[in-house]
């Protein structure tokens, strides 16, 4: 592929996600052209046509493209149920592939798709981007140059509030929005950890009649260092936090705002050490606030979806695959999603009659 010709890039499933991340980074990327979508709604279709009226276009739940021989890469954004079968087709139809999370339904199409890359040389690739955020990439600078001391433990806090935007299918998947969310605190955790972490134990509760649990709690090692799990299904709000400590302090990336907070050990906790960390808490929360702010007001914060196609681009580009969103990783995500299932003690609550829930 040659350096100074752009990529043609067509983008399967115009949601949210495609729309307001993945069409945004490609139009800013002067080495990606933004060539063709696919949706099975008209009516997307339509007004993606009135935004961008260059582009080829398909109606078509099958990923469909009549105008797709000059496409050498696609995004798959649609639903996680049509993953599998539409990145196998794109890949044997000889296109390169990113996907967004999860990977597939299973292990098994997973290892699939990673057989079909490998035998193709077509890249798969996963969009795992929360860990190319500022923040995270901040708090990972800061545990190489050892300013949060020997690490201690890694915990993942995820608050969901079913009241929120969300997709229209994600009761259909298995744990339902538990499998379209979790991969983004795994691969964070792992991230973070530098390395693969083992599951120790996990509990899930569900309640009689909803397929997404109401709270999932893993615990898992890296080493000698405690990592857990937490995710809430029925909150009051929506926050997705990742904590590093360690003995010097501790790193805390806010995931929604992509902001990271940091705070000294406080010692004896007496009142000068406790002022001490409490202001570099509102300090660092508002220094980051604004940094964010002023980026979403430029419609420029990306959650790491940019660095995601950067290295996507140069794996097309340079012909090797990118080993932190690659197949590989994708599967292994897929693979600890799967462990909470079939591992994890599960409870279920009767449904309250009288709740009116």
């Amino acid at each position: 592929m040659h350096a100074n010709r752009k990529i043609n890039v067509a983008v399967i499933g115009l949601g949210w996600v495609a729309t307001n991340r993945h069409i945004q980074v490609i139009l800013r990327n002067p080495r990606l052209h933004l060539y063709g979508i696919v949706d099975k709604r008209p009516e997307r279709i339509k007004s993606a046509t009135e935004k961008y009226p260059w582009i080829r276009t398909s109606v078509s739940q099958e990923g469909e493209m009549p105008w797709g021989k000059d496409v050498q890469a696609v995004v798959i954004a649609t639903d996680p149920l049509n993953h599998y079968t539409l990145a196998k087709k794109m890949l044997m139809a000889g296109k390169h592939v990113l996907m967004e999370k999860p990977l597939t339904m299973s292990v098994e199409e997973s290892r699939d798709l990673q057989e079909i890359s490998s035998r193709t040389g077509m890249l798969c690739c996963v969009v795992h981007n929360f860990q190319f955020a500022r923040s995270t990439l901040r708090l990972k600078q800061m545990i190489l140059e050892g300013n949060l001391g020997e690490i201690q433990s890694i915990e993942a806090i995820q608050l969901s509030n079913p009241r929120r935007r969300l997709p229209t299918w994600y009761e259909q998947l298995p744990f339902g929005l538990f499998y379209d969310e979790s991969p983004h605190m795994f691969y964070m955790l792992e991230s973070l950890a530098g390395r693969e972490i083992q599951h120790i134990a996990s509990t899930v509760i569900h309640k009689d009649g909803q397929n997404t649990p109401l709270s999932v709690s893993g615990h898992y090692s890296a080493g000698d260092i405690p990592v857990r799990l937490s995710m809430n299904f029925n909150a009051s709000l929506s926050e997705w936090h990742i904590a590093v400590m360690g003995s010097k302090g501790i790193g805390i990336v806010d995931v929604f705002r992509d902001i990271l907070v940091t705070m000294p050990n406080d010692g004896l906790h007496r009142a000068r050490e406790i002022l001490t960390s409490s202001g570099s808490l509102v300090f660092t929360h508002l220094w980051g606030f604004f940094k964010s702010g002023i980026l979403l007001a430029r419609g420029r914060l990306f959650y790491g979806s940019d660095m995601v196609w950067e290295r996507f681009t140069d794996g097309l580009e340079m012909k090797h695959h990118p080993i932190e969103i690659s197949v590989v990783r994708g599967l292994r995500i897929v693979e600890l999603q799967h462990e909470i299932m079939n591992k994890s003690m599960i409870f279920k609550l009767a449904a309250d009659e009288n709740s009116g829930n």
